[in-house]
């Protein structure tokens, strides 16, 4: 085996990590093509990504005072980068160009955001463990310390020099295509959903990830859903009538849900499905609710059973929706005077299960 002299190692040391220090940049221009084509998704050689990892590997291990020039510079480039692609999106301004444009650019941007950290894992690394120094604190696994610095700044810059400059244009025309599909007109559906898409992978919070969706998206989409039905429901009300209302309502009522599904998240910690069908619930039942139950007694009279079973449906929906009609049954069986329902009609609770199964119990009864 050699012997070698530490001394001279030592000595030498110094002189090394000088020059080192000295040749960043150029060292940088080797490196800055890669990370172009990767911002670009332009095609990288084998070879390119492999270099790449061990470049920025010897820069990073060489000489710590280059950690912060190899962030500097790489957050520069996607800087720049993304200050261009704002340029193109902004370009044209028709009612979908925005969006198709938008949705193009973020979803190759999103993919890149997965790529572009590999090659710099050496100085994520270096950095956290630099910061778990300086703090004197352990280093925690959750998965906040977990997600990487450079998809994080390329989340945040996307944030600053494109979304909140038209995040609202955003919300607007997605939100105006949604009116156009519940008035069956036709469009691109994937519009909306991109839009959707970008809003809820955006957010670097890591502590709520959809916190960026939920501001926006999600609460343009609830408050468009309430003013739709606002302005349409009572107008259908007042020509078609209570009972041809309460099939326009539980239609909507399905139609929303099954929309739902395609446009808002429903992924792990979403409620949005359910606010949504609150939403559609309070502005098409509750708000008619005194006007469906006038309807209750004369069905039961009229022994119309599939119509409340409709209404039945409805009701359900509601706080203290469904003993209105259970009183007006328990009416109907005293003016009707039904000798086999007395008996059940005198032990009709308000435990909301039992008197459901009574009332369907009825419903059959009088069908068959």
């Amino acid at each position: 085996m050699a012997n070698f002299d530490s001394s001279k190692m030592a000595a030498a040391s110094p002189m090394l990590k000088e020059k080192q220090e000295i040749n960043f940049e150029e060292e940088w221009v080797d490196m800055q093509p890669t990370v172009l084509k990767l911002l670009r998704q332009e095609n990288v050689s084998r070879a390119e990504w492999q270099d790449l990892f061990w470049k920025v590997y010897n820069v990073c291990m060489w000489d710590e005072k280059c950690l912060p020039k190899v962030l500097g510079a790489l957050q520069q480039e996607i800087k720049r980068f993304v200050q261009q692609v704002k340029e193109k999106v902004l370009h044209d301004q028709d009612e979908n160009a925005l969006l198709r444009a938008y949705i193009h650019e973020w979803s190759k941007y999103f993919t890149q955001s997965t790529y572009l950290p590999m090659p710099f894992g050496a100085l994520e690394k270096l950095l956290a463990s630099n910061k778990d120094s300086t703090n004197n604190q352990q280093k925690k696994t959750t998965k906040a310390e977990e997600d990487s610095e450079v998809r994080k700044n390329m989340l945040d810059f996307w944030n600053q020099y494109i979304f909140d400059t038209i995040k609202q244009p955003l919300q607007d025309r997605a939100m105006a295509l949604l009116h156009k599909e519940r008035n069956s007109e036709t469009f691109d559906k994937q519009l909306i959903s991109g839009v959707r898409e970008s809003f809820v992978n955006l957010c670097s919070n890591p502590d709520d990830r959809l916190q960026i969706y939920r501001e926006s998206f999600e609460a343009a989409y609830l408050e468009t859903t309430e003013a739709f039905y606002k302005a349409q429901a009572p107008e259908y009300l007042e020509i078609n009538g209570v009972q041809n209302y309460m099939k326009y309502a539980d239609e909507k009522l399905k139609e929303e849900e099954e929309r739902a599904l395609r446009y808002l998240d429903t992924g792990k910690g979403s409620n949005s499905l359910q606010l949504l069908v609150q939403t559609c619930v309070n502005v098409l039942v509750k708000s008619f609710k005194d006007e469906i139950l006038r309807e209750c007694a004369p069905m039961i009279k009229s022994n119309e059973t599939s119509k409340l079973n409709l209404m039945l449906r409805l009701m359900d929906r509601v706080s203290d929706g469904i003993n209105p009609m259970l009183e007006d049954l328990e009416q109907h069986i005293r003016e009707a005077g039904l000798a086999d329902m007395v008996a059940a009609a005198d032990v009709i609770t308000t435990q909301r299960n039992y008197n459901i199964e009574c009332f369907m119990w009825y419903m059959h009864a009088s069908s068959s």
